[in-house]
């Protein structure tokens, strides 16, 4: 009998978390070695790169990777301009706040945008992603946060090993949150709430239903 964790696919879990930390390393390690303006323009090149990978990998325009990959530009671009740390700083703020006010609006329009983000990992009912949807939002609103505290009260140092490990944060997040995962984990075939009840509504007469696939 498979266990929950069969049921994830932990390749496409991995591909994420090296993902979201490449870039951080990245501008960490040109931070130290080179200067702040030699790291600026990596992480911005790391970030369009992993936006590329995503549309190839996925065949559709990613919006939000390339929503991120336009704020690392603004931001760095300014960060160069003006000689001055804060822009790339308080650009990781923007987006953490960001995405806990998009997960939140979602939820209130009936847009599971969590479910969108991670089902290619692991697929759940839609009750359950409401919930962990919710959690995240709350857990984005205490990244951002953190972010301010650590910008503000340290150097751009030692805030940019802070970026380069809190991805580590999701993991825990997601350790934290791995009953929930568990007790509402659904076959990597079998479809979400919402497809399901989509596809009794609006049945084939002359063709079998192929069972839907992963978005």
């Amino acid at each position: 009998m498979a266990s929950a964790w069969d049921e994830v696919d932990k390749g496409k879990l991995l591909e994420r978390f090296a993902i979201e930390i490449g870039p951080a390393l990245l501008f960490v390690a040109a931070l130290l070695i080179v200067n702040l303006n030699v790291a600026t323009i990596l992480f911005v090149v790391a970030c369009a790169a992993t936006a590329t990978y995503s549309w190839y990998q996925t065949g559709h325009f990613p919006y939000i990777p390339a929503g991120m990959v336009l704020m690392a530009a603004v931001f760095g671009a300014a960060t160069i301009a003006f000689g001055n740390a804060f822009y790339i700083e308080f650009r990781a703020t923007l987006v953490n706040a960001g995405g806990a006010a998009a997960l939140t609006a979602g939820l209130f329009t009936g847009h599971l945008f969590l479910k969108n983000a991670l089902q290619s990992g692991f697929r759940l009912t839609d009750s359950a992603w409401r919930t962990l949807t919710w959690r995240m939002a709350l857990y984005l609103a205490l990244m951002a946060i953190l972010n301010e505290i650590v910008r503000r009260a340290f150097s751009t140092e030692i805030w940019a090993v802070f970026k380069a490990v809190s991805p580590v944060l999701n993991l825990v997040f997601l350790a934290i949150n791995w009953p929930l995962i568990r007790a509402n984990l659904l076959p990597r075939g079998a479809a979400s709430d919402t497809a399901r009840g989509n596809h009794r509504a609006r049945p084939h007469r002359d063709t079998p239903q192929p069972a839907p696939r992963p978005q």
